[in-house]
C-alpha cells in the first residue's frame, strides 16, 4: 500500500511538472511571437495574441451569427486604427503602448518565465485561473529609437510581462475560437532594472 501511494504521489508530481513545463514553453512561444510582431509592426499577429482584442472577439462569437462577420471586421479595424494612432515613445500603461518598448533595432531576452495561479482574479476563488509571468530584458542600441521613462531615455531595462490563458480570455466564459493557448495581457517596467542613456 505504501509503495502504491509513493508511486501515485510520484506520478502526480511528474504529471504536474510536465504540464507546467509544457505551459511555460507555450507561454514563451506566444510572448516571443508577440514581441517579434511588435518589432515588425505586424498588427495581424498582435491582434490574434492580445487579450483585449480577443476578449472582444470571444464576445462577438457569443452574439448573433448574422452580425458576426461584420462585427469581427469592424473590431479588427477599430483596434488597428487605435494601434496606429498611438504616438510618442514613453513607457506607459496605455493600450498598445508596448509597441514603443520593442523598436525594430532593439534586442531582448526572456530571462525567466513561470506559470502560476492568478491570485488577483475575481474568479480565482471558484475557478483555477493561471497566468504566465515573464521577465524580459531589452537593450536599446540607438538612443533615437529608445523609449523614455521619467523623461529619460532608456539604454537597457527589465520588464515583467503577463500572459493569460486563451481559454479564460473572458472571465468565467470559455471560448473555442481563440487561436492561442496564451494571450498577452500587459507588460510593466521594473524600477530597479533600468539603465539610462547619459544626458546629452
Amino acid at each position: 500500500m505504501k509503495r502504491f501511494m509513493f508511486f501515485l504521489v510520484t506520478a502526480t508530481l511528474c504529471i504536474s511538472f510536465v504540464a507546467c513545463a509544457s505551459g511555460t514553453s507555450k507561454a514563451r512561444q506566444a510572448l516571443e511571437q508577440y514581441i517579434e510582431a511588435l518589432k515588425k509592426s505586424d498588427f495581424q499577429t498582435l491582434y490574434e495574441l492580445n487579450s483585449v482584442t480577443q476578449r472582444k472577439v470571444a464576445l462577438i462569437y457569443r452574439g448573433a451569427e448574422a452580425d458576426r462577420e461584420n462585427n469581427l471586421k469592424n473590431n479588427f479595424e477599430e483596434y488597428k486604427t487605435l494601434f496606429n494612432s498611438i504616438q510618442g515613445n514613453e513607457v506607459s500603461h496605455a493600450v498598445w503602448a508596448e509597441k514603443f518598448l520593442f523598436p525594430s533595432d532593439s534586442s531582448y531576452s526572456i530571462i525567466s518565465i513561470s506559470v502560476e495561479k492568478d491570485t488577483e482574479s475575481k474568479t480565482a476563488t471558484f475557478r483555477k485561473r493561471m497566468i504566465a509571468r515573464a521577465e524580459v530584458k531589452v537593450s536599446y542600441p540607438n538612443r533615437d529609437t529608445a523609449p523614455t521613462y521619467g523623461e529619460k531615455q532608456i539604454k537597457e531595462a527589465t520588464y515583467v510581462g503577463i500572459l493569460i490563458s486563451g481559454e479564460d480570455v473572458v472571465r468565467g466564459i470559455q471560448s473555442k475560437n481563440i487561436v492561442s493557448d496564451w494571450l498577452f495581457k500587459n507588460i510593466n517596467i521594473k524600477e530597479d532594472g533600468i539603465t539610462y542613456w547619459p544626458a546629452s
